[in-house]
């Protein structure tokens, strides 16, 4: 079939003019398509960096009051519960506390949990680096809270995020 419509001498085969208008469709609705997907996921993409810049102020606010509150103790054990929302733009994240590479202070990150991975960093320096956030693990969003805490006893203290 293939073969006749190649070899047909007319000005334009039916069947040919059909397959070329059904491919130029194609090709336009695509465009269409692919135009309005990069559109709504910029926008998600605007909306999850907001929200995460957001609950990372938020984050390294908490952590910031319970070193204040605690600076003037020896012996003190601070904990506060906070939800989180479970997706920012439609998608997952977790959050860390980290020190930062200089070693002077540290910074709370919010990782976007789909292939690109894009990070957020709020930087907490307010808090002396002596404090210890070996006790941290990463947070997901899927749980949907997060404890934020500090224990200080006489010789150390450690901050953490769980």
């Amino acid at each position: 079939m293939l073969r006749k419509l190649l070899q047909d001498e007319d000005a334009v085969s039916i069947v040919l003019g059909k397959l070329l208008n059904l491919v130029v469709l194609m090709a336009i609705t695509g465009s269409i398509v692919g135009v309005f997907y990069l559109y709504t996921d910029s926008s998600s993409q605007k909306s999850m960096r907001a929200g995460f810049a957001d609950l990372g102020s938020q984050i390294a606010r908490d952590i910031t009051n319970i070193y204040l509150i605690s600076e003037n103790s020896k012996n003190i054990s601070l904990t506060v519960r906070r939800e989180i929302p479970l997706t920012y733009g439609g998608k997952g994240y977790s959050i860390e506390l980290k020190s930062l590479d200089n070693g002077y202070g540290y910074a709370v990150e919010i990782i976007d949990q789909s292939f690109l991975g894009y990070r957020i960093r709020t930087t907490i320096s307010s808090i002396d680096a002596s404090v210890n956030t070996s006790m941290t693990r990463p947070v997901y969003s899927g749980s949907g809270e997060i404890e934020i805490g500090m224990i200080k006893n006489d010789t150390v203290a450690w901050a953490w995020i769980q």
